[in-house]
C-alpha cells in the first residue's frame, strides 16, 4: 500500500510499541534511511534500475575523448550517475536509439590504463577510477556506424523516504504541490486558481487591475517503490536498526533475518522472470580458465 513518509514513521513506531520519549521520530527517521541503504547493497529488481543518457551536444563526448597513441588507445571519459549503485551494461547509441556498440569488457583501473597489458583489437573495453567511468576505444570510433549517445544502464539509489516535490508552477499545473502544511508562496490572480506565478510581480502583470492573491504550498512526496510498493523491507530493517538502539538484541535479530528475507525473495522472484518466457542466453568469458 501507498504511504506517505509521515504515515511510515507511524507505522514504524506502531510496530516497535516504544513510545517517543524512548524512541523518537528523529531516531525512527534514521533507522528508515538505514534500511534503505542496506537494502541499495543488494536488492536488484528492475524498479531500481535506470538509464542515463550522455549526448554529444556541444561536442560533450568529442571533447571528453582522447585520442589514441603508439601504446595507448583512444578513451572517452564519463561522470558516474549520482545515484548509482552497480553498472549493468554500456553502449554507444545512433540518433534512433539503435545499438551501436556494447563496452563488454570490464577491466580494472590498472589493466585498462596498462599500455603493455594484453587487450584486443576487436573489444570493448571499459573501467571507473572515482567518480569517472572510461570506454575504449573512444566514442564514435566503431566502425558499426555512427554514434550519437553512450548509455550507461544500472541499479540505482531512489531518492531520498521523504523527498517532496519542489514548489513551482510548472509542478503547481501538474497537482503536485498541497496547502496543508505549505510554506512556499504562490501567487495568483482574483478569480483565477488555473494559473499560478512564482512572484507578485509576475501576478500584478497578468491582474490588469483585478488584483492578486497568494497561498502557500508544499510539495506532496516524490513516488518512491520501497516506501510506497514494498514498504515490509523499510519497515522490517527499521525495526532491525531500533532495536539495536534500545539494545534488544533479540527483537534486533529477528527483524534483522526478515529484512534479509524480503530482500531475498524480491531478487528470487525476478530471477525466476528472467529465466522465464523463452531460451535464456548468457555470454560468459572465461579469461582462459575454462
Amino acid at each position: 500500500m501507498a504511504l506517505t513518509y509521515t504515515e511510515l514513521t507511524t507505522l514504524v513506531r506502531t510496530w516497535s510499541n516504544r513510545d517517543e520519549q524512548i524512541v523518537s521520530d528523529a531516531i525512527i527517521q534514521d533507522a528508515l534511511q538505514y534500511a534503505a541503504d542496506k537494502t541499495y547493497r543488494t536488492l536488484r529488481v528492475p524498479p531500481l534500475e535506470n538509464v542515463a543518457v550522455f549526448t554529444n551536444d556541444s561536442d560533450s563526448l568529442d571533447n571528453a575523448t582522447t585520442a589514441a597513441t603508439n601504446l595507448n588507445p583512444s578513451k572517452t571519459e564519463i561522470q558516474v550517475p549520482q545515484d548509482l549503485v552497480e553498472v549493468i551494461a554500456i553502449k554507444e547509441t545512433d540518433s534512433a536509439g539503435n545499438t551501436i556498440r556494447v563496452f563488454n569488457e570490464k577491466l580494472d583501473p590498472r589493466t585498462f590504463f596498462d599500455p603493455l597489458s594484453e587487450k584486443y583489437t576487436n573489444n570493448n573495453y571499459w573501467t571507473r577510477e572515482r567518480n569517472v567511468i572510461f570506454v575504449s576505444p573512444g566514442f564514435n570510433l566503431s566502425s558499426l556506424g555512427t554514434a550519437s549517445n553512450i548509455e550507461v544502464y544500472y541499479y540505482r539509489r531512489l531518492p531520498s523516504l521523504n523527498a517532496k516535490y519542489a514548489v513551482t508552477t510548472l509542478n503547481y499545473s501538474a497537482g503536485l504541490l498541497t496547502t496543508t502544511g505549505g510554506t512556499t508562496a504562490l501567487y495568483f490572480v482574483n478569480g483565477n486558481t488555473t494559473t499560478a506565478y512564482a512572484t507578485a510581480t509576475e501576478a500584478t502583470a497578468a491582474a490588469d487591475g483585478a488584483g492578486t492573491n497568494t497561498a502557500n504550498y508544499i510539495g506532496i512526496d516524490v513516488p518512491h517503490w520501497l516506501r510506497d510498493e514494498n514498504e515490509r523491507i523499510l519497515l522490517y530493517g527499521a525495526l532491525a536498526q531500533i532495536f539495536a538502539f534500545v539494545q534488544d538484541d533479540e527483537q534486533a535479530a529477528k527483524y534483522s533475518n526478515m529484512f534479509y528475507a524480503e530482500i531475498k525473495e524480491l531478487n528470487d522472484e525476478d530471477k525466476q522472470r528472467q529465466a522465464s518466457g523463452g531460451n535464456v542466453q548468457v555470454n560468459f568469458n572465461g579469461r582462459g580458465l575454462i
